[in-house]
């Protein structure tokens, strides 16, 4: 008898894990989404797209652009390789790359679809070219300006963090001082006067004129001809 008690017991034990939860299998579902969301992917070839500290959920964006890491080491003959990441809050991720070899000067533009809920879709648009002489020297002088690769301040950062939606713009760029990036939100946005700073309890002295990085942006783009509509900003 006593057997015969536990081995019910064993039975029921058994069926009552094995039922399905549905509590549980919604909780289980979201936990994977969040963890593909924050997830940090690779390149095509496995190599890191940013330092450690740096890395964060755009690199699914592109992973799957099939974008190489401009950090990883420089191909044979490549001078440098420059990359403005474009990533709106509505609108699909476009991302321009220039490299250098020698007196030549390539670039790709592309653009990936993205669904409602920010998951990558598809690329939608893709493109590489040589650019016309009369760019090159626009390129050359782009990443040249005083400080644009200078780190963020912590008044620069504490005033990002204030801002939701928006537009991220990030710089990559790996020539033979090494591989340096800036990460800026919202350039034309953030770019205010002095009083309006003052008025939010902004240092002035802190704050760097951010349009250097909204108009290097749009002329990447506009090399590109994937300049997005006015009201895409965003």
């Amino acid at each position: 008898m006593k057997f015969s008690i536990l081995f019910l017991y064993y039975i029921f034990t058994i069926f009552t894990i094995a039922e399905d939860d549905p509590f549980e299998k919604e909780e289980s579902e979201k936990a994977v989404q969040e963890n593909n969301t924050f997830k940090i992917f690779p390149d095509p070839s496995g190599n890191e797209y940013f330092p450690k500290d740096k890395a964060s959920y755009y690199t699914r964006y592109l992973s799957a652009m099939k974008e190489p890491s401009v950090k990883a080491k420089l191909e044979k003959n490549v001078d440098r390789v420059i990359r403005f990441t474009y990533l709106r809050s509505f609108h699909d991720p476009l991302v321009i790359r220039l490299t250098t070899k020698g007196d030549v000067y390539t670039g790709t533009a592309t653009r990936l679809e993205k669904d409602e809920k920010h998951d990558p879709v598809k690329i939608s648009f893709s493109k590489a070219w040589i650019l016309a002489e009369k760019n090159t020297n626009i390129t050359k002088n782009l990443f040249t300006q005083k400080d644009f690769w200078k780190p963020l301040n912590n008044v620069e950062k504490t005033f990002f963090s204030r801002v939701k939606d928006g537009s991220q713009w990030i710089f990559e760029i790996h020539d033979k001082d090494g591989y340096r990036m800036i990460d800026v939100w919202c350039p034309d946005y953030v770019n205010m006067p002095d009083d309006e700073l003052k008025e939010l309890g902004v240092d002035p002295t802190q704050f760097r004129n951010f349009l250097v990085y909204f108009k290097t942006g749009n002329q990447m783009l506009k090399l590109g001809n994937i300049q997005p509509k006015p009201d895409e900003n965003y």
